[in-house]
């Protein structure tokens, strides 16, 4: 699914969290500050679960939980690029790039050594038939969206990882996702958090949108567009808000 619709949450509250990039030790103490009620509560994730920090393969079993949503961010979908590329050489072009933004942890997951991992990125066939484990993370990082709409009959909200264009409104965005240059901007664009001079990036059919990406001293507000990632790997700190 490219974007997963779901209605407000009647039974308890929703959360949305920045991104936690395997800090999942600072994820519960915040659930625990609020005091998170995962049969009533949910959780959801503006992605980028994985690298840089210490539990990345937590993720794979946050995904599992039924409380907890989260859309596809840039580092999940490198993970997700040399996995299912059957092409030694675009394979390993793609594994370094994920190597080189924090991927090493996979080698420790398959218990083997980094090197070894690279050796076998040049060989013949999918990665996945040397390494079955691999296929636990391919299927589910397939079934994360791009994007996630929660909606009540007051309001629209929606979650991304990094930036929609302004030009796209965000009831026409899964139309959109088929584009090259939609893709990149839901998963990796600073264009706008970048541009000191736009005060308000607004993106119309929508009344607010969360997402990370960029890493922050503190959240920052423009137009209807909130960026919450504050640092959890480089800072220790971990965005956590209530939707209300």
């Amino acid at each position: 699914m490219n974007i997963q619709y779901l209605f407000t949450n009647n039974k308890g509250r929703d959360f949305v969290c920045g991104d936690i990039h395997g800090c999942f030790d600072l994820l519960e103490e915040k659930l625990a500050e609020v005091d998170f009620d995962p049969f009533s509560d949910r959780l959801f994730s503006v992605g980028d679960t994985i690298d840089r920090g210490a539990d990345s393969e937590q993720a794979l079993h946050y995904f599992e939980k039924k409380w907890f949503y989260c859309v596809r961010g840039n580092h999940e979908q490198m993970f997700l690029d040399w996995i299912t590329e059957e092409s030694p050489v675009f394979r390993n072009d793609a594994f370094r790039f994920h190597i080189h933004n924090g991927g090493l942890w996979v080698a420790d997951f398959l218990g083997i050594h980094i090197q070894k991992l690279a050796d076998d990125m040049q060989q013949e066939g999918h990665i996945t038939q040397k390494y079955p484990a691999l296929r636990l993370w391919a299927d589910a990082i397939k079934k994360l969206p791009y994007a996630i709409e929660i909606k009540s009959k007051d309001q629209r909200i929606g979650i991304i990882h990094a930036e929609i264009p302004d030009t796209v409104r965000w009831t026409s965005l899964e139309s959109e996702l088929h584009k090259t240059n939609i893709l990149y901007s839901i998963l990796f664009s600073r264009k706008f958090i970048q541009n000191q001079k736009l005060k308000n990036y607004q993106i119309q059919g929508v009344d607010a949108i969360y997402c990370g990406h960029t890493v922050l001293k503190k959240p920052i507000t423009k137009g209807n567009v909130h960026y919450i990632d504050t640092g959890a790997y480089a800072r220790k700190t971990l965005t956590l808000i209530e939707l209300t």
